[in-house]
């Protein structure tokens, strides 16, 4: 029973990494989706409003799979699948555009990030395995859940004008940023055919 309980945490630890992992790659594309949009997209060079949907759309990939994974726990297998995969897809887009670019095989960090992913699915699966029939929460899970439940229920003046303004500034950026670059990739699109 003691086991159990040593590998539920070391789980649910793994999945918080990955949640790190994650959240960094959001932050990354976002940097330098407001710094300069360029890059490479299986060794096509993309600039302008093109390059910023792609990494915007990037960002929103690791950010949604970060979310997912805090909001909806009874979901993890399948978001760690996701996450394999989209780490997966960043590793071969970056292998293209650098073997098409340069004589080296592949970004040794996509490899990174791909290989911890993939491994913590795999412990995942197998901790899954071993703990089937034992659903009390560990002491993380407990703690998470009653640090969350306290966040979630503040319902003063002050939390809905953070939640309002933070609704209309996604609003703002949906209609002034992702908009364009939608129209400018839809002609991107047109102009290569």
């Amino acid at each position: 029973m003691e086991m159990k309980r040593v590998l539920k945490n070391t789980d649910v630890l793994l999945k918080y990494a990955l949640i790190a992992i994650l959240l960094l790659s959001f932050l990354t594309y976002i940097f330098v989706f407001i710094i300069n949009w360029e890059t490479f997209i299986f060794g096509v060079r993309l600039a302008g409003p093109s390059a910023g949907l792609y990494l915007f759309l990037k960002a929103i990939g690791a950010g949604s799979l970060a979310f997912l994974l805090i909001k909806y726990q009874r979901y993890t297998l399948a978001v760690f699948a996701l996450a394999v995969l989209y780490f997966g897809y960043n590793f071969i887009d970056s292998a293209v555009t650098i073997q098409t670019l340069t004589d080296n095989l592949y970004s040794p960090y996509y490899l990174t990030l791909f290989i911890i992913s993939l491994v913590i699915l795999i412990f995942h699966v197998l901790i899954y395995r071993f703990c089937r029939g034992d659903d009390s929460p560990t002491m993380i899970e407990s703690t998470m859940h009653s640090i969350s439940t306290k966040i979630m229920t503040q319902k003063t003046d002050g939390d809905k004008i953070i939640i309002g303004t933070l609704l209309v500034i996604v609003l703002f950026i949906a209609v002034i940023i992702i908009l364009p670059l939608t129209i400018a990739l839809i002609f991107w699109l047109i102009e290569l055919f």
